[in-house]
């Protein structure tokens, strides 16, 4: 399934972006991925800052510790990156590690 574009935004809790930017975006499964019925290891993204922001009023933001700071990262995705299936419209699935280069902060406490 090929993406309609390459930039797409991840959100993650504030505390996990010195991680990140060590590692980059690593294809998982946490706990919040179990919670939610997620089946596989991937790095989930959003397709668009609206999206992100809609996850994070809704689903995402009950699935996070009440005023617990949140990242919101642009994410360049790389060439021939894999992307799964998804039956979300909003978002994009990839199966594979997204290098620190394709990662930008856009902002620390979003």
């Amino acid at each position: 399934m090929p993406a309609s574009s390459t930039v797409y935004y991840h959100v993650t809790p504030t505390c996990n972006v010195p991680k990140i930017m060590c590692e980059g975006l690593l294809p998982r499964r946490g706990s919040r991925s179990r919670r939610l019925g997620e089946s596989r290891e991937a790095v989930y993204l959003f397709k668009g800052r609206e999206a992100a922001a809609d996850g994070l009023a809704n689903w995402l933001g009950d699935e996070l510790p009440e005023n617990e700071p949140v990242a919101l990262m642009m994410v360049n995705l790389p060439a021939g990156a894999r992307i799964l299936d998804t039956t979300a419209d909003y978002e994009l699935i990839v199966a594979d590690h997204i290098p620190l280069e394709n990662l930008t902060v856009m902002e620390l406490d979003w």
